[in-house]
């Protein structure tokens, strides 16, 4: 008997797997915050014993280093990867034990990187899922632009190639295990949400499947959105070995600590409710809502390194928005502040608000032209800081 647990990471669109038997278990493509998996171990009472990486990451920050360190498990890297720390090389076709009659076969998958394998999980000889990272996703394909331009289009003929390898090699009751595709800029198109998909579906349902390989490439390049800018900085952080995720609470800022970030050109982030920011709010601060894609929209806006301070209406939400900003290699806020506007402004400061409009339920009656905006960013993705 064997087990799939799958760890999902909403606010970036991915998800990472734990499988295994009775005693060990593999860990695919783990998060930076390896607790998460940790604990999905301990509920099932086994051993991670290997650790994988299906590519070297451009989205996200992996855990995959630090989570072989704390289990001692053996870290497999594709052989082709150029990366930086001690791992075992895996190439086509090896194998590698995961727990009685578990298998773990590896089946090379370029398209998304040119060094990308996706992993078998085999019971009793049997493939039974097929953890495919940035391959072959749900409804669609990984996208093939994040490593090179002069690489693109060769990549998107791999990743045709690569999606009807798993479907030539694999039975159609295998499980499809996809790291991206749930919201992920890493998903060429909008990739669908469902829960599970097997190689059967998939070879009814693909864009791989339907498509002549011109048509598919060329329909993939044309489809393509902009690359979030700090994907720039995945996949070299990914490729060093990432250092260990710290998740203690920051330092706490008062009033005049957050004025003279802000005086400095720092970024202070007010991570409540657009509402509630619209009706008091530091002059200067930024609104990102912490219940949405935080991670992305702010590591995409902000210069890479600015010291971000995060201000939140809870603890609870504070420790969340810290825990998602670390996922992308925004570390350690330079300083935080629980409460509202009134602790965060100095004596004889009042907040700055702005007018929020609606729509009125009938269409006959909106606006010829559009209301102020009240995006989820008060405040524009370039220039200071500013409402």
């Amino acid at each position: 008997m064997f087990f799939v647990d799958t760890i999902e990471t909403q606010g970036l669109g991915n998800r990472s797997h734990l499988a295994g038997g009775d005693r060990s278990a593999v860990a695919v493509d783990p998060p930076r915050d390896i607790d998460r998996v940790l604990a999905a171990a301990a509920r099932r009472g086994v051993r991670i014993a290997l650790v994988v990486e299906t590519h070297v990451h451009n989205d996200y920050v992996t855990g995959g280093l630090e989570l072989a360190r704390v289990t001692g498990a053996a870290y497999l890297v594709p052989a082709d990867a150029r990366v930086s720390f001690p791992h075992t090389p895996v190439r086509d076709a090896d194998r590698h034990p995961v727990d009685t009659g578990l298998e773990l076969r590896a089946l090379a998958t370029p398209g998304h990187t040119p060094h990308h394998t996706a992993y078998v999980l085999e019971d009793a000889g049997t493939p039974v899922a097929a953890f495919t990272g940035g391959s072959l996703l749900i409804g669609t394909v990984g996208r093939p632009d994040l490593v090179e331009p002069r690489l693109t289009e060769r990549l998107a003929r791999d990743q045709y190639a690569s999606a009807h390898r798993l479907a030539r090699e694999l039975p159609d009751a295998t499980a499809v295990l996809p790291t991206h595709g749930f919201g992920s800029f890493c998903s060429s198109t909008s990739a669908d949400g469902a829960g599970a998909t097997t190689i059967g579906t998939e070879k009814t349902t693909n864009d791989a499947f339907a498509k002549d390989a011109d048509t598919f490439v060329a329909d993939l390049l044309a489809a393509l959105d902009d690359i979030p800018a700090y994907y720039a900085h995945m996949g070299p952080l990914n490729a060093a070995g990432p250092a260990p995720v710290d998740l203690t609470p920051p330092a706490r800022a008062d009033a005049d600590e957050i004025a003279a970030r802000l005086a400095a050109g720092e970024w202070v982030v007010d991570l409540r409710s657009r509402v509630a920011f619209a009706e008091g709010h530091l002059a200067g601060a930024y609104n990102i809502e912490a219940d949405g894609a935080l991670a992305t929209y702010l590591a995409w806006l902000i210069p890479w390194g600015r010291p971000v301070t995060l201000l939140a209406d809870s603890a609870a939400r504070l420790a969340d928005a810290q825990r998602e900003l670390a996922r992308v290699g925004v570390d350690r806020p330079a300083a935080a502040s629980v409460g509202t506007p009134a602790d965060w402004l100095r004596p004889g400061e009042t907040p700055r608000s702005f007018r929020r409009a609606g729509f009125p339920s009938s269409p006959r009656h909106w606006p010829r032209t559009p209301p102020p905006s009240s995006s989820t960013c008060a405040a524009p993705p370039s220039g200071p800081p500013g409402t």
